[in-house]
């Protein structure tokens, strides 16, 4: 019973201040605001890959609720306060995590940079790790109620612990023989029960592994061939943005609940021809940046001329359009999803010959540009990995990060530190119907080499030590000698059991080309969540116009 009183108590104290904070006035602050790293107070190491994503998330749940100006700080560039101010901003949210008995508390300050005073406070609880990113948008509703005065709908679930208020004992009269030394008992009263915990999501985590693929929704027909897909700026629930590409141009569309539906373009010249696109947050402010590589030609169309260049530029979102704020960059650029703990760009120069050579270089965004690091050291000039950068991404297998790559056979292979293969798939994976001519022209074969664009696997976001990883499989008969020949393709679910990939579930096979995939799930891979697609319908010809589509996929 003493347990029971006290988490009354404090449930009663919660709940008293959680009205007195509702019935505050919103101040009337400007809604631009910088965030600066959230911290970890006590010795809870393991849940640094939650927290690391924390300002991220509040930052696009402030942007989508109340419009506002946010900027999130990096790590380990000095005082957030000074920051702030250089960046003329008013306001500095800072936050921690702690681990309270079973759950956990995010705690949040405030501070009017123009005064130095305390503008608010606000806290949430949370029942387990993967809950503290589900209470992030109460815990955004709050702020933009208080600071901004824009009021929001929210989801509040009350985390375990809470209990409802207990009866008070009551004295009842029960009958007694009369007279001397009657007494008066009590009536005993039930335990208050506890409140059933809310129901944990399924995620790879808690130990969910996906069984199926549902296809719920489709674009209307793009006049293209699209060679990609990637998830741009996503939300908690899966909704945003996601980006497609053709040979010269770039397609953005947003997806809500199960639609997906066009929002803008980005065209290029003749001259280009698109052969990767990735996202990533570069400048640590909550929006991705789309990396773009690029081959020009300046002469003309089969030409027996090496005239290609290759090059890498950079797309920022800035209101409503897509403006570069980096170009010429002499590398083809790939985005590493998770190595070492973290996604790390990529890159790899241009040859005279090939298209690719030298060694993988990792990269550093300055806020312009890129600053190249210390070349990673496996042997770029064996098999697998001589075949360039193309095909490349990286994953955790149980102590140590490795590279995945999708080999220029479509073969699925797991790279050692020393850039020897170690596991080759036996079914292919990630072949392209997009190609390039490269290098000197051969006047035997009277053309110059051409060069099949592959995909790379995509990581499932919150893998354990078994990644879970999603790719297009293709199906090739008798004739796949012939480039760009195949009979069937389709998406597929593969997961690691520390000597293969297995498959864990894939969706129909279809005579259309699936040509890309990307989760939509921002931290870790849930039930329910999507899975976007690319698929071309129709190749271009002089008969017949290019037609592709977009599709959506849950995963169950």
């Amino acid at each position: 019973m003493g347990n029971i009183a006290a988490r009354f108590r404090v449930s009663f104290a919660i709940a008293v201040l959680l009205a007195v904070s509702s019935a505050a006035t919103a101040a009337d602050y400007p809604r631009r605001i910088a965030i600066a790293p959230f911290t970890i107070l006590g010795s809870h190491e393991n849940i640094r890959q939650t927290v690391d994503i924390l300002p991220r998330l509040i930052s696009s749940r402030l942007m989508a609720m109340t419009g506002a100006e946010v900027l999130v700080l990096p790590p380990g560039e000095g005082s957030a306060e000074d920051a702030a101010k250089r960046a003329g901003l008013p306001l500095l949210l800072k936050g921690s995590v702690a681990k309270l008995g079973a759950g956990y508390s995010i705690d949040v300050t405030v501070t009017d940079l123009t005064t130095g005073q305390m503008a608010d406070a606000f806290f949430a609880a949370a029942a387990t790790e993967d809950q503290i990113i589900l209470r992030l948008g109460d815990l955004a509703a709050d702020i933009s109620e208080k600071l901004f005065g824009v009021k929001v709908a929210r989801a509040y679930v009350p985390p375990p612990g809470y209990y409802p208020a207990a009866v008070p004992p009551v004295a009842a009269a029960l009958p007694t023989p009369s007279g001397a030394g009657a007494t008066i008992q009590t009536a005993a009263q039930p335990e208050p029960v506890p409140a059933p915990a809310p129901a944990e999501p399924d995620t790879l985590k808690s130990g969910w592994v996906p069984s199926s693929f549902t296809k719920v929704a489709q674009t209307t027909k793009i006049p293209d061939e699209i060679y990609g897909v990637v998830a741009g700026n996503i939300d908690s629930e899966g909704n945003g943005e996601v980006i497609a590409y053709g040979k010269q141009t770039i397609y953005i569309y947003r997806v809500k609940g199960e639609e997906i539906l066009p929002y803008t373009r980005v065209s290029r010249t003749i001259h280009d021809h698109i052969l990767s696109i990735d996202a990533v947050d570069l400048d640590g402010d909550g929006g991705k940046e789309l990396l773009v590589t690029n081959v020009t030609r300046p002469g003309a169309e089969g030409s027996q001329v090496a005239d290609e260049s290759l090059d890498s530029f950079v797309l920022k979102k800035k209101g409503d359009v897509y403006e570069e704020v980096a170009g010429k960059i002499p590398y083809f650029l790939a985005v590493l999803p998770d190595w070492m703990g973290k996604p790390v760009v990529v890159g790899q120069r241009e040859g005279m010959d090939v298209p690719f050579q030298g060694k993988f270089v990792p990269f550093r965004w300055d806020g312009k540009g890129f600053i190249a690091g210390e070349p990673f050291p496996q042997d770029t000039n064996i098999l697998p990995l001589s075949g360039g950068l193309l095909g490349l991404s990286a994953a955790r297998f149980g102590k140590e990060w490795r590279m995945i790559y999708t080999d220029e056979t479509s073969r699925l292979r797991i790279v050692d530190s020393d850039g020897k293969s170690r596991y080759s798939s036996q079914d292919l994976y990630g072949s392209g119907l997009d190609s390039f001519k490269w290098g000197p022209y051969d006047p035997v074969e009277q053309r110059r080499k051409q060069y099949q664009v592959r995909k790379a696997v995509r990581v499932a976001p919150g893998t354990t030590e078994f990644p879970l990883v999603l790719i297009p499989e293709v199906k090739k008969g008798v004739l796949d000698i012939v480039q760009g020949f195949y009979d069937s393709t389709r998406l597929v679910l593969l997961q690691w059991d520390g000597g293969d990939f297995l498959e864990k579930t894939g969706s129909k096979s279809t005579s259309h080309f699936i040509s890309g995939a990307d989760f939509l799930s921002p931290s870790g891979l849930k039930r329910g969540d999507m899975v976007v697609a690319s698929a071309i319908e129709q190749t271009g010809s002089a008969f017949k116009g290019k037609i592709s589509r977009l599709q959506l996929f849950r995963v169950e």
